[in-house]
Order: structure tokens, then sequence, then C-alpha cells
């Protein structure tokens, strides 16, 4: 499947290659259609709007994932400090 984006044809799957882990795809399903990020052992999706460009939706998904991860990671961080503290 092809589909335009900015006068360029992109192919579904898709990459970008400021994320060369991420593979991402265009997918109907529950009712809607959906961008789905594959990379780094997980799997995760968002509601994709027709009018959205398909490299910024794949960009954002990977942007909210990875601050997620960063604030778990120094959510845990810090407890363990708090933890070495009480020592």
């Amino acid at each position: 499947m092809f589909f335009k984006s900015s006068d360029v044809h992109i192919s579904n799957p898709f990459k970008l290659y400021w994320k060369k882990n991420w593979t991402f795809q265009i997918v109907h399903m529950e009712g809607g259609i959906h961008i789905e990020a594959k990379g780094l052992g997980i799997s995760i999706r968002a509601p994709f709007k027709p009018n959205d460009n398909p490299m910024i939706a794949a960009d954002s998904l990977i942007l909210r994932e990875e601050k997620n991860r960063k604030s778990l990671y120094n959510s845990w961080k810090l407890k363990r400090s708090n933890q070495k503290l009480h020592m």
C-alpha cells in the first residue's frame, strides 16, 4: 500500500531515517485508523486522523513514548537514591 504525503509517496510499512530502530504502519483496526510503531521489543499505537501527516504522526508517537520512558526511569532513579539515603 502506498500513500502520498507532501508530494512524496510512502509505502506501508515505512521507516523514518532518524528513528532507525522503529517501523511504522498505518492500520485499520478497532473501528478506526491508527498509526502503529514497532521497535525495541514493543508495539505502540495511536489514532491517526485523515488530515495528519504520517511522518509527523510517527515522530510524535515515538516522542511521547520516549518522554514516558524517561519519566519512568527518572522516577525509578529517584526512588533508588531515596532508599540509599534512608539506609
